[in-house]
């Protein structure tokens, strides 16, 4: 199901354009985009993924060029390396894909409940916007809060 999603994510037109894609290191469970990465940066695209900031409630991305400057980090989610990466907060055009929970037809997101990414998009409010997900994620209606950023772009297997 992962594949199908990554083929669907690479010809979004919001990728097609893009000269930089953010996107998360999954977790058990949830779509894997680790080749969805790869691909992104066969095709000359910069790629990021997020690192928390310990002790803080703020995350930033750092650009990745391998594996190589991944470590493991909270929750055993590997997390680029600051001390190898550059952080790129600054690319604020950069294609964003989504983790999530569960999704709705509407944009809603229920996410994990730290609500990083809806700070950081708050302070980072121009990127493009995508989630991926299973079609086992999908609901009707999803509650979301004042403050949840809505994804106008939702891409499933189905």
């Amino acid at each position: 199901m992962s594949r199908i999603i990554v083929e669907r994510l690479l010809l979004l037109p919001e990728c097609r354009k893009a000269e930089t894609v953010f996107a998360y290191m999954p977790l058990p469970g949830e779509v894997q985009l680790q080749d969805f990465l790869i691909r992104c940066r066969a095709e000359g695209k910069r790629t990021a993924v997020p690192k928390v900031v310990k002790g803080s409630r703020e995350m930033h991305f750092y650009q990745i060029d391998s594996a190589d400057c991944l470590r493991e980090g909270a929750m055993h989610i590997l997390e680029p390396d600051p001390e190898r990466c550059r952080c790129v907060d600054s690319e604020e055009d950069a294609l964003m894909i989504l983790p999530g929970l569960a999704f709705d037809s509407s944009g809603g997101r229920i996410g994990y409940g730290g609500g990083y990414y809806d700070r950081y998009l708050q302070k980072h409010p121009r990127h493009p916007l995508a989630a991926a997900a299973f079609h086992f994620q999908l609901f009707d209606i999803v509650p979301v809060e004042e403050t949840d950023f809505p994804v106008p772009r939702l891409v499933t297997d189905i």
